[in-house]
This record gives C-alpha cells, structure tokens and sequence, in this order.
C-alpha cells in the first residue's frame, strides 16, 4: 500500500526542527550578560570596609590562616588589597570556620560591646550578599552552593565575548541540535555548567572573584558538535538573500573556534587559571559526553576505508581549488581519486559541491545519487549527506527514483532528520528496499517518543 501523502511542513514543524533550546538558552545568557553584569562594585564588600566588620575581624582571620597552616593564603590575600581588588574581603566574609571560632573565643580578643557589634554585623551578612550580584548568583570559592552551577552562567561575563561565542555557534547549532535532540542538547548543557564550575573550583581559591559569565560552559555545544564529526566537516550556511551554501573544512581547523575563545577567556577573566580550567573541563566532557548520549547508528557490515597519504593530498588539492573557485582543476582531482576508490565518502561530496558549481546539471545529478546511495556508516556522513540533500532539493525538488530515494530515507533517519526523512518517504514509489528503509525510521520515531508518526507510516 502505498504511503499516504503528507502536505509540507507548516510553520509548527519547522519550529519544531529549529534549534529552539539553544535559540532560548544563547537568548537568556546574552541578557543576563547586558543586565546581570559583573563588572559593578559589589556591594557586600564596600559595606564589609564601611561598616566596621572589616576593623574587627580582618586581622584576626589573617592570623587565623596562619595558626592553620595557612600561611600562604593570606599573603595572597594581603597582596590582592594591595593590588585593589575588594574580593579577598569575600575569604573571610564567607568563611563557617572562622566565624564559628571567633563565636567560640570572641573574649580573648574583643570587649562584651565589640563582642555585641560584631554579632550584630554578621547578622546583616546574608542581607548583603543578596545585594552582590556575583555573591548571588556566582560560584565562589568559599561557598559553592549547588545552584549556583546553573545561576553563575546567567550573572554576566564581558557582553562582547558572550556575544562572539554565541554568534560563532550559530552555523553549528542546526545540526548539532537536529542531531542530538533537544532532550540531549538541554542535557548537555545542565552538565556543562556542572563542569565549568567544577574546573572552575579546582584552581580557585577563597577570596578570589567567583566564576561567572557563560564562555565556560557554552564549551560543552562546541565539543559536543566537535565530537560528532569525521575528520572533515560540512557546515551549511544560509546568507540574507542567498540560498543555502555549504563549506567544507577540516574538522580540526574547527577546533581552532573554542581554542580562541578559551584564550580570550582567559585573558579577560580573573583568575585567568581557573576560568581556563573551567572552559577546558567543558570543552572536553561535551566531546565525550556525546559519544555517549548521541542516538545509536544501526551497524553495517561495510568496510570502511582510511584514507591513505596520497588520498589526502589530493583531496586537499581538490578542496584548495574549489575555495579558489577552480571547478574544473577540482572536479579532474576528485575524479581521479573516484577512480581509483568508487565509493569514497569525501570525494563524492567533494565533487557533488564542484558539480553545483559548475554548469553541467547531468554531473551534478550522477554525483548526487550516488552520494545518496552511499552507505554512511561513519560518523558524521549521515549528517553531509542531508546538509547536500537539503540543498539538492532546494535546487533540482524532491524528484528521486526509487532506488535512489529510500537508501536515503535510511541516511536521513540516521542523520535524525526525520521530517525530511518522512517527507522522502510519502514521494517515493514502492521498491525492494522501501520496507527497510521504513522499519527504520519507525524504529528511530519510537525511540525519540514520537510514536503517532511512527504508527502513520505504513510499512
């Protein structure tokens, strides 16, 4: 029976593909950034200096330090206010321990009425730090509270480098979160400021600003993304005005995104170790983490072959004369390396983008179903595969044979591109391998909790 066809996605679907989670949680840092800053005096600390608490207790926490050991720290802390920087007040603003001793032994250095005040002074303590905004929201050192992984993301870094890092995840964010899923991709995200934090408060010491800002832990996407990838990386670009253009790159040079703006982070941000440590953290549990929760590909029992020095080189020479928009000289170098290995992943798609670029249509739709065709089972393919379908059907439709068409219903189910995959499915006519294209994508709906489209495919 043949698959009942399905109108075009209305505006409902196309939200529902968007990478909305990460639309809504970029949207939220950028304006706690412009109005939760960090950069302002913070309050406690003045009113520590101004009220007299600083004149009672101060030396006598710097001596405190010493009598436990803790000779060092207070050196550190006696350079800060050196060096201007209020914050080593927060050590002993915060600190259980030294207020539950001087409670205990407040006789042996102060009078009944000094003894009054002081209590008194440490009663407004809580009241003040909910004036600070970092004493609010951040992580200190002194006082990690759990929430406060999730809140110091939102108490706001540098306006311009959550900008930049937002913006330079906007190519990544589609397929990444296409991919995952927005379960996964909020996952991600609820883990990567518990690893922020948690680099964050390895290196960190009492007395020092508490982490905030969103760098750190926007880390986990760009290792996320990272993670998925082959070792070459097709990201599709859509300009005002244009359509649809798909670049491809190394996956290291990729790299070179988060690695910048770590440096950046550590410059800007004090104490410039722990704040590295934190992004690092992130960076590397969001490559790992997405070996982990990303959906399973069913396994194939294809030989998957590694490119060997020459392939390399010539592939490099391929792509060097496509981005100097030398189709010819490109299209000759992927063509002999397609010669030699028929079903190469990377010289297909590198000759299907210089077929797009060029003028002859009857290449370009040679190279298209046979990159269609193409098992891809590694990782990452499944996903070029419909970046290039994607821009297949913007330009040529969605006409397909249908030996052509439901091996690419399987890829774009494996790429979790299901609407695609779906809206494939209802244009194709019945073939041999219709049924298991279809048993896949059921099974995939399924494991996403999308069981009404599932039970509407009828295999």
């Amino acid at each position: 029976m043949p698959l009942p066809q399905r109108p075009k996605a209305d505006s409902l679907t196309t939200l529902l593909k968007a990478p909305w989670v990460m639309a809504v949680i970029a949207l939220s840092l950028l304006l706690g950034a412009l109005l939760n800053p960090a950069q302002a005096p913070q309050p406690a600390l003045s009113w520590y200096a101004a009220s007299g608490l600083k004149t009672l207790e101060w030396n006598n926490y710097l001596s405190w330090l010493r009598f436990n050991g803790r000779g060092k720290l207070a050196g550190q802390l006696e350079q800060q206010l050196t060096n201007g920087d209020n914050h080593a007040y927060s050590a002993a603003l915060l600190s259980t321990g030294f207020v539950k001793d001087s409670d205990q032994r407040a006789r042996d250095f102060w009078s009944p009425a000094q003894i009054e005040k002081w209590k008194a002074l440490r009663q407004h303590v809580p009241g003040q730090l909910a004036t600070s905004n970092l004493y609010r929201w951040g992580l200190a050192d002194s006082h990690p509270r759990p929430a406060r992984f999730f809140t110091a993301p939102l108490t706001g870094g540098p306006l311009w480098l959550t900008s930049l890092t937002v913006l330079l995840l906007l190519p990544l964010a589609p397929s990444l979160e296409r991919h995952l899923g927005h379960g996964r991709v909020l996952t991600l995200w609820l883990l990567g400021c518990l690893l922020a934090g948690a680099g964050y408060l390895l290196l960190a010491r009492a007395g020092q600003m508490p982490f905030h800002g969103a760098t750190a832990a926007l880390m986990v996407w760009y290792g996320a993304f990272l993670g998925l990838q082959g070792w070459r990386t097709t990201l599709s670009i859509r300009l005002p005005g244009k359509a649809w253009t798909a670049i491809s790159l190394p996956t290291p040079a990729l790299a070179a995104i988060p690695l910048a703006l770590l440096g950046i982070l550590a410059w800007q941000s004090q104490p410039a170790m722990a704040n590295l440590a934190a992004g690092v953290l992130a960076l590397a549990g969001g490559i790992l983490l997405v070996q982990v929760m990303g959906p399973a590909e069913p396994s194939q029992d294809v030989e998957t072959v590694t490119p060997d020095a020459t392939t390399q080189q010539a592939l490099q020479r391929g792509w060097d004369a496509l981005g100097r928009l030398q189709v010819e000289a490109a299209v000759d170098t992927f063509q002999h390396v397609l010669e030699q290995q028929p079903d190469h992943f990377d010289t297909l798609t590198g000759l299907f983008t210089a077929h797009r670029m060029g003028q002859n249509t009857d290449d370009w739709l040679h190279i298209a179903h046979r990159l269609f065709t193409h098992p891809a089972v590694e990782k990452g393919q499944p996903q070029q595969i419909a970046s290039c379908w994607q821009q297949f059907r913007q330009q040529q439709g969605t006409e397909l044979p249908a030996q052509i068409g439901w091996p690419l219903v399987t890829t774009l189910t494996r790429a979790g591109d299901f609407a695609q995959a779906e809206a494939l499915a209802a244009s194709l006519d019945h073939h041999d391998t219709r049924k298991p294209a279809l048993l896949a994508l059921r099974e995939a709906l399924h494991r996403e909790g999308l069981g009404h489209r599932a039970k509407a495919l009828e295999v």
